[in-house]
């Protein structure tokens, strides 16, 4: 098959301009072989413009059907598919051809083409075959996963009235042990020893030192908050000066929905390492601040009565605990108060506390209340005298 593959390529090149002996040796010789197949140089410059005239051509009768809107047609939308197949199955044809595999052998090409050695793990050889397989496993396995962790959610948990924080970090333990089964289940039928994996091992700890420090330390970070739980999924946390809602806790990162429906990706060592308030736990009321200075002159009960009417009036604040008013100081220009409310929703801090200023300036006006600006009066002593 190779001889007469390369007979036939020797034919094409003499047929062509003459060149040097070395550029057809160059040409002829195959760079990869698969068991009693090879692929030269010649035959990637031969295949290269097969598989750019089959994408080429489908892409060109399918712009021209867009333009045309004729792929809102079912029918025509099929045979769309069907002439994309039979361009693919032409193309692998030529492809073919150009390896000299005949119609006959291509099996047994694709067979020699996945038994292809990659790379030798202790002694084991690692196939094309072997990674698609190992792909295919942990795919399954992932999969798999996910309905076991549905199973306990549904049917398991329920039962036994676990916590539900609890029953967050026991389905994800669940998912990653399925996964991690099926990987050590993949590797021991292809006679991979795990003793063969100390080299990835030793290399994994070496880029561990260098460049991973932090996705490894995200990682144990991620394994830490899902058996200790400081949160959980649904928990309304406080991160720096970003309020949200945790949506997914992952093994490296996490996703937080923002008051302003913003989605963030926090690595999980920021829960740790940081400083994290957890609005939810026990309680996920929270009190608002809403500071307000008034004029000197003005009665400081009458103040207290108008803070405490503009946070009744405010939907969203909460009867219980009552809203509360503070003194705060003696300002340069101002007596600065400080109103205090609860809601029950932290995702309505903002919202709320606009509202409650709204109300605050027109019940000010009712009650004839001032908010000063800052101001400095210039008393004059004595006159110059005029010469």
């Amino acid at each position: 098959m190779k001889d007469s593959r390369v007979q036939t390529q020797s034919a094409l090149i003499r047929q062509g301009a003459k060149m040097p002996e070395v550029l057809k040796r160059f040409l002829l010789n195959d760079i990869i072989e698969f068991g009693t197949y090879g692929i030269s140089v010649l035959d990637i410059l031969l295949i290269v413009p097969i598989v750019f005239a089959d994408f080429a051509l489908f892409r060109a009768v399918n712009r021209i059907l867009k333009k045309r809107r004729l792929l809102e047609k079912t029918l025509v939308k099929t045979l769309a598919k069907v002439f994309r197949w039979i361009l693919h199955f032409l193309a692998f044809i030529g492809v073919m051809s150009v390896l000299g595999v005949k119609i006959e052998n291509i099996f047994d090409f694709i067979y020699e083409v996945l038994n292809f050695k990659l790379f030798t793990i202790a002694e084991t050889h690692i196939s094309l075959l072997t990674v698609i397989i190992m792909i295919v496993v942990i795919w399954v396995s992932a999969k798999l996963s996910k309905v076991v962790r549905n199973y306990f959610d549904k049917s398991v948990f329920p039962r036994f009235n676990i916590e539900e924080g609890l029953r967050f970090s026991l389905s994800k333990f669940a998912g990653y042990l399925v996964i991690a089964i099926g990987v050590i289940i993949a590797l021991q039928g292809f006679g991979i020893k795990l003793s063969a994996l100390a080299v990835f091992a030793g290399v994994l700890g070496v880029g561990i030192g260098f460049g991973m420090q932090s996705i490894t330390a995200n990682i144990v970070s991620g394994i830490v908050i899902l058996f200790e739980r400081p949160i959980k999924e649904g928990d309304m946390v406080r991160l720096s000066n970003t309020i949200g809602q945790v949506l997914k806790i992952n093994l490296r990162s996490s996703i937080i929905r923002t008051i302003y429906n913003e989605h963030l990706i926090v690595p999980n060592s920021d829960f740790i390492n940081g400083v994290v308030e957890n609005m939810s736990w026990g309680d996920i009321r929270l009190r608002l601040s809403v500071k307000v200075g008034v004029s000197y002159g003005t009665d400081p009960l009458l103040v207290q009565r108008a803070l405490i009417e503009a946070a009744n009036k405010t939907a969203n604040v909460m009867n219980i605990p009552e809203p509360m008013v503070l003194f705060r100081d003696f300002g340069e220009s101002s007596l600065n108060f400080e109103l205090l409310a609860w809601i029950e929703n932290p995702t309505e801090r903002f919202t709320t506390e606009s509202s409650i200023r709204f109300t605050i300036v027109q019940i000010f006006r009712e009650y004839g209340i001032t908010i000063p600006f800052p101001q400095q009066d210039v008393y004059i002593k004595t006159m110059p005298h005029e010469s």
